[in-house]
């Protein structure tokens, strides 16, 4: 359906090699990747956060330390538990089930695995393959031609799910019900673990032949909250609309650009700032927004309830014109990577819902030459 607008500590050693057979090149991989891409938070004090070349994790909340370094670009994560998680390289899978002291190469899928999300140790899905991938705020995502795997042994092994045209990113939230969105901007619902998908959104505006991304996190069996950044924007502008549900059929649309797509949807609030930023899920009612402002060079906070219904500005990271993810698990306490004005990639974190922001780690990257 197409909603209507409305208001309404030490590095380890190399990881363990599983034998593999080589992954079939396919598309080419992107031309940057940032120092700080993806973060996770299980607890307020245990975390992880993967990015250009290395795994950091904190124990408190507050100090970051470098687990792991590699030449491999990281592009992704998932902890299912304080033990057991998978960090997606742009040509590598690692798992862990020791939190992180060690880490051991999975089979890639017959293409490389892009992102996985997975509900128990053994069973998960992710997409592989696909031409024009582009980090999307947390996640690696084919503009066309990925596929949909299953993986029944914990990443050892993955097989190929049918799916409609060009999925770029999925979830699941119990071992049956799990969401997938594709380019053409189009959300789809399975309550089957994957064997089947039902189309659940058609998403407003999008433009046919125009490339689109759209950032998704379940919030459980049949909740959903997805931030779709579509086709081109005016000078300054990238236009980008989310949406939620929490009953699987109906959806409000949430926020959406006021430059551009929102100017053609009367009665739906603006969103944080002019660029899609990072999006972090608490629950089924709740979810944070950090904007992307490089006009501004700030990254704005805005805090939506009860299923997107209320919106609350509240502060910004200074100084810091482009995030790449966010992890809060409520509605007071976050994390979100940005890149500073400066060229440093940082952690800052919120303990009072963004109105102030404490930086937690900073990594410099070397000038070539």
């Amino acid at each position: 359906m197409t909603p209507t607008p409305t208001g309404s500590t030490s590095p380890s050693a190399e990881p363990t090699r599983t034998p593999t057979p080589t992954a079939t090149p396919d598309g080419t991989d992107p031309a940057f990747i940032p120092a700080l891409a993806a973060i996770q938070m299980l607890t307020p004090r245990l975390g992880w956060a993967v990015g250009s070349g290395s795994i950091f994790t904190t124990t408190d909340g507050a100090r970051w330390t470098k687990q792991y370094s590699s030449t491999n670009e990281y592009v992704g994560l998932d902890f299912i538990s304080t033990t057991t998680g998978w960090v997606v390289g742009l040509h590598d899978l690692l798992g862990t089930t020791d939190g992180g002291r060690s880490w051991h190469e999975l089979d890639e899928a017959a293409k490389p695995i892009r992102s996985v999300h997975f509900v128990s140790a053994t069973q998960g899905w992710g997409i592989a393959g696909g031409t024009g991938a582009q980090l999307v705020h947390g996640a690696l995502m084919p503009a066309s031609a990925g596929t949909l795997v299953t993986s029944s042994d914990g990443g050892q092994s993955w097989t190929t799910l049918t799916t409609p045209a060009d999925p770029q990113t999925v979830c699941f939230s119990d071992p049956s019900h799990g969401w997938l969105a594709t380019a053409s901007a189009t959300i789809y619902a399975s309550a089957d673990a994957g064997q089947t998908w039902s189309q659940a959104l058609q998403m407003y505006g999008h433009d046919q032949g125009l490339p689109s991304f759209a950032r998704i996190e379940c919030a459980g069996p049949n909740a959903l909250w997805v931030l779709l950044a579509t086709g081109n924007g005016a000078a300054g502008h990238s236009p980008y609309i989310a949406y939620a549900t929490a009953n699987w059929t109906s959806w409000r649309t949430v926020m959406a650009e006021p430059g551009t797509i929102g100017a053609l949807m009367p009665g739906v609030p603006a969103g944080p700032d002019s660029h899609p930023g990072s999006m972090s899920v608490i629950d089924p009612g709740d979810a944070v927004f950090i904007g992307d402002g490089p006009a501004t060079d700030v990254a704005a906070c805005v805090i939506a309830t009860q299923g997107g219904a209320t919106l609350k500005r509240t502060g910004a990271i200074q100084d810091a014109p482009e995030t790449f993810d966010a992890a809060f698990l409520s509605t007071s306490a976050g994390w979100v990577l940005a890149r500073h004005s400066t060229g440093e990639f940082v952690i800052e974190a919120t303990a009072d819902g963004g109105y102030h922001w404490t930086q937690q780690l900073s990594v410099t990257v070397p000038s070539p030459g």
